[in-house]
């Protein structure tokens, strides 16, 4: 009798069970149709109702974390799907949804350690070690980034995504050779893949690989995309250095078009046997420059013209006549608004007061850098009166 009271009891609980769970069956059910109607207020009550009746259905925690994610609901959804994570440790894409409601609220330190714990549960969660790495990377912590898409591209060998991530990382160490042949390979994986043309053309621009980098702007521009085009005008404006615009003839002292003259006829004062005067050569650039970088005389350079482009100093004529030209200027100074630079050098007059100067053929050239730390580009850093154009 004792026996099948007993037998009776476990009946009635197995009942009750089984009760429970088709009723937490047909809430969650209930909340997934009200999901795809877009009836998500409603789904989380369906959902909720869900893990009351069953609080170890994992699906009721990830469905409601999707509902108030929907709602832009993002600290209720992460709640949730930490309440699915507790139930079952091993779902890995919710450790990057969550990091993903982290970063949107701007919690980059709470995404990457919830990233972390999705490693720690599972050494071959791929998606996990390419966001970390994204952050890391976004982060200026590039080895790090490095490390992790190196595991990406153990997991995923046929995957170009692994390998255009890993290509960014180098780029940002400055191991271009390196980055290249990550980002060749992303590429060959991975076909009109703009992010990683983008990439490997910052790699050929820190080699300093000019022709490599025109064809991937070019490449980008014939794929013709949007994105593409967008890489393309990004790459072009981040890799362009800096050039002498041109030569300010109204805020100079000495005027570069004229040809071979006395230094009589450019001021009265070197009628006196080695008088010495200032002159001033002002030129724009065409982007914000380095003041400090323009004004350090040590990057100019002034010279009398050797032929080609800048042609030769008095034609080609030599005169015991000529006077020195200074090598370096006296002083520059830099005006920020306008990207104009003076150069102001001094001239002596010779012994016999008959001394010339050739000013159509003096070479002023620059090797500072601009306000991003770039290099003058070669074809532009140079000008004279006879070329009438930057080279």
């Amino acid at each position: 009798m004792e026996l099948d009271s007993t037998n009776k009891i476990f009946a009635a609980l197995s009942l009750q069970s089984d009760l429970r769970e088709n009723s937490a069956n047909t809430a969650l059910n209930s909340g997934i149709t009200l999901m795809k109607k877009k009836k998500y207020d409603q789904a989380v009550k369906a959902f909720k109702q869900a893990s009351i009746y069953k609080p170890d259905m994992v699906e009721a925690y990830t469905y409601l974390g999707k509902a108030y994610s929907a709602l832009g609901k993002k600290k209720e959804a992460i709640d949730a799907y930490k309440l699915s994570l507790k139930v079952d440790k091993t779902q890995d894409k919710l450790y990057t949804d969550i990091a993903n409601l982290y970063i949107d609220q701007g919690k980059t330190a709470d995404a990457m350690k919830i990233l972390t714990d999705g490693i720690k549960q599972n050494k071959l969660n791929t998606l996990a070690y390419y966001t970390l790495g994204q952050l890391q990377a976004k982060a200026g912590d590039y080895k790090s980034a490095e490390m992790n898409f190196r595991q990406v591209t153990k997991l995923e060998p046929k995957d170009g995504n692994g390998y255009y991530a890993l290509g960014m990382a180098l780029n940002g160490e400055q191991r271009y050779d390196e980055a290249i042949t990550q980002l060749t390979k992303a590429i060959s994986l991975k076909k009109d893949f703009s992010a990683a043309i983008y990439e490997l053309g910052r790699a050929y621009n820190g080699v300093g690989n000019q022709d490599k980098l025109q064809e991937q702007i070019d490449r980008l521009r014939n794929i013709g995309t949007p994105t593409a085009l967008g890489f393309s005008s990004s790459l072009k404006a981040e890799t362009a250095k800096p050039k002498i615009y041109f030569y300010n003839s109204v805020d100079s002292t000495l005027q570069l078009s004229l040809g071979p003259m006395q230094l009589l006829a450019l001021d009265p004062g070197f009628i006196t046997p080695g008088s010495r005067k200032e002159f001033t050569v002002a030129f724009n650039f065409d982007t914000d420059m380095d003041p400090s970088s323009v004004m350090q005389v040590t990057n100019w350079q002034i010279s009398k013209a050797r032929g080609g482009t800048a042609g030769l100093y008095d034609n080609g004529l030599y005169s015991p006549k000529e006077v020195a030209v200074p090598v370096v200027p006296n002083r520059v100074t830099y005006d920020a608004t306008t990207r104009e630079a003076k150069v102001t050098f001094s001239l002596q007059q010779n012994s016999s007061i008959d001394g010339i100067i050739d000013p159509k053929h003096i070479v002023f050239k620059f090797l500072g850098k601009d306000l991003k730390g770039r290099s003058m580009d070669e074809s532009g850093n140079e000008y004279n009166g006879f070329s009438g154009y930057p080279f």
